[in-house]
């Protein structure tokens, strides 16, 4: 199901195998054969045509959206991080960030752009 996958968003993106083999920096004809189902992209590749084709890796390999609970468990990590170092930074009498302010950075941390 992967390579029909490829293909649909490919058009779905209004492009052309050539196209979007260029942009991957593959061949048309490695791109074809992505699409038959009969080679199957690397690691690197499929995260390349994920990030090209404006989806995700578990989109691309599965046709579901990634699970919403991971992100609320990132959020959840980052709310309970976030209420650690407040806790800790409390006893300072000059506090170096404010609640907000340490929010962002740990997100800035956590969370891979």
């Amino acid at each position: 199901m992967l390579g029909p996958r490829i293909a649909a968003l490919r058009r779905e993106a209004g492009l052309s195998q050539a196209e979007l083999a260029a942009r991957l920096g593959v061949s048309p004809s490695a791109m074809g054969m992505y699409e038959q189902g009969r080679r199957e992209p690397s690691v690197q590749l499929l995260v390349a045509l994920a990030r090209e084709l404006g989806v995700s890796t578990d989109f691309l390999l599965t046709g579901r959206a990634a699970a919403p609970v991971e992100a609320d468990a990132l959020t959840a990590m980052i709310l309970s991080r976030v209420t650690t170092a407040d806790r800790r930074l409390a006893d300072r009498p000059e506090r170096p960030f404010s609640r907000e302010e340490l929010a962002v950075l740990m997100a800035a941390l956590l969370i891979e752009q």
